[in-house]
């Protein structure tokens, strides 16, 4: 991935965060660049947590590619989940000083979820495109 991409991704991802998590309301619906199908389903109460997650797994993905492209040692992805975890965390502590928003440990919670699937599905998948082309070669040869 060019270095220049990934960086202006992180960084609009990151932004879009911070934005979406200071504003004053916290509903999605009056936010113009969100589809209305998902700002419903942002603002069902039943997801209003979990909806946490979601630019997270989009993060995750992001870094996670650029983690596989160079290579890097696993530590390396734990410290890239430790980021995005801060960057949650910075993004609740915000809300403590907004009107109408509140700190929420369980938004920290389903952030670190969301980031941890998309680094997990970056560096699953080539390994399950591993076993189905091993698998595939195995029965060409047989």
């Amino acid at each position: 991935m060019n270095r220049l991409l990934y960086y202006f991704l992180v960084i609009i991802g990151a932004g879009l965060v911070l934005y979406l998590s200071w504003r004053s309301s916290p509903s999605m619906g009056y936010v113009w660049f969100i589809p209305p199908s998902v700002a419903h389903w942002a603002d069902k109460q039943e997801n209003d947590t979990i909806r946490t997650a979601v630019p997270l797994v989009a993060l995750g993905l992001v870094v996670g590619g650029q983690l596989a492209w160079q290579r890097r040692p696993w530590w390396q992805w734990l410290v890239a989940w430790v980021l995005l975890l801060v960057l949650v965390i910075l993004a609740e502590a915000g809300q403590y000083f907004r009107a109408y928003r509140s700190f929420d440990m369980a938004d920290i919670a389903w952030g670190a979820v969301g980031a941890a699937i998309g680094l997990a599905l970056v560096a699953v998948l080539p390994v399950g495109y591993w076993l189905l082309r091993r698998g595939s070669s195995s029965r060409q040869a047989a």
